[in-house]
């Protein structure tokens, strides 16, 4: 197979992580060629820092023939109109999360796509990690039996504990649900189906957040989204779920993700990482016992949801962290605000398959 050439567009702290791992994991499936950022200068700290040969602003990357996809790092807020501008110059998009802050938004690149007869994907890509592969595989083979529940929580103290720029974390288009849950939501998605209705308390617990560390430590971020909000979640296969996710919270004792079967219980790691063991506990154990993992994915980071795109347009073949999944996730994350405003249950009006195992892939994606 052909390997791509790749641009990134937004050079901030998480390409490091993509640009590491398209050298160190994804190599045979993709290379990074060009850089692009409205401050040239990160685009250049991070072409010297990892020998990519190209660097520039933006339109550098999008004007160049011979880039076949580019990654989508850029803020929450221009995701859409830089996605937008990619599909249009004949380049397939993978972009971070989420795909654009509204509905209009995803509907408009998704239609775009299909016009300029283009692929778009949107991460997280974390349910293709070890552990999840290793969830996915015993929910299927019927280990804790039909999942009836689940309980999860995300919780961290916020940011600006460890980032001197962590404006955007508060202003529309991120907070804890359009930053975090996403992570979750693929999981759920992936693990137990979509999405069918939602019910959510939300609330903003300070006003403004401080800066704590430098150079801007003390500064103060006006915060504009709520930072603690606790949803309830009914899936398409009749299953219930409870999610805690905030920026408001120093510790907690609780696992990430808890699966309820009707013959045992399922522990799931961190959704936001890629290492982690599962549990289980069936219904006559005394204990709860570790998986066997899928040892060929333990590698796997940010960028298999690239590599996973690459192999699907050659092989003409469905992608798993498609624009459906993440208009499904974002439609979820937008209809618990709305029901977190209007104190009732409500509908969710879009769907998605569950993204097929990779195991089920004859054309591996497998590090070698």
């Amino acid at each position: 197979m052909k390997r791509f050439n790749v641009g990134i567009i937004g050079c901030g702290m998480i390409s490091s992580n993509y640009l590491r791992h398209a050298a160190e994991v994804f190599s045979d499936w993709y290379a990074v060629t060009a850089l692009g950022d409205i401050d040239v200068n990160k685009a250049k700290e991070k072409a010297e820092k990892f020998s990519i040969p190209k660097y520039g602003d933006p339109d550098s990357v999008y004007g160049d023939p011979e880039i076949d996809l580019i990654i989508n790092l850029t803020v929450p807020a221009a995701h859409e109109e830089v996605t937008l501008r990619a599909l249009r110059a004949g380049k397939h998009v993978y972009s971070e999360k989420p795909l654009a802050t509204s509905r209009q938004g995803i509907d408009n690149i998704i239609r775009t796509a299909e016009e300029c007869g283009r692929r778009v994907g949107c991460a997280p890509d974390s349910f293709m990690s070890a552990p999840n592969q290793t969830a996915k595989k015993a929910l299927e083979d019927g280990w804790i039996g039909d999942v009836v529940g689940l309980n999860a929580i995300c919780a961290m103290r916020g940011n600006e504990y460890w980032r001197p720029d962590a404006d955007f974390f508060y202003k529309k288009g991120a907070g804890p649900m359009m930053d975090m849950a996403p992570y979750y939501l693929n999981l759920f998605v992936s693990l137990i189906g979509p999405v069918t209705a939602v019910s959510a308390a939300a609330r903003i617990t300070w006003d403004q957040r401080t800066v704590k560390v430098p150079p801007r430590r003390g500064e103060k971020i006006d915060v504009e989204v709520p930072t603690f909000v606790s949803s309830a979640l009914r899936f398409k296969n009749g299953a219930i779920g409870t999610f805690v996710n905030s920026f408001d919270i120093w510790h907690t004792r609780q696992p990430f993700v808890e699966i309820y079967g009707e013959k045992g219980t399922m522990i799931v790691p961190d959704p936001n990482r890629y290492t982690g063991e599962v549990l289980v506990r069936r219904f006559k154990d005394t204990e709860w016992r570790p998986l066997p993992q899928f040892v060929e994915y333990e590698n796997y980071g940010r960028g298999v949801g690239v590599a996973d795109m690459v192999r699907a347009i050659q092989t003409d073949s469905p992608h798993r962290a498609s624009a459906q999944l993440a208009r499904h996730v974002t439609d979820v994350i937008i209809t618990m605000d709305e029901a977190a405003q209007s104190g009732t249950v409500l509908p969710v009006s879009t769907s998605s398959p569950s993204p097929s195992g990779l195991w089920t892939t004859p054309e591996t994606i497998l590090w070698k």
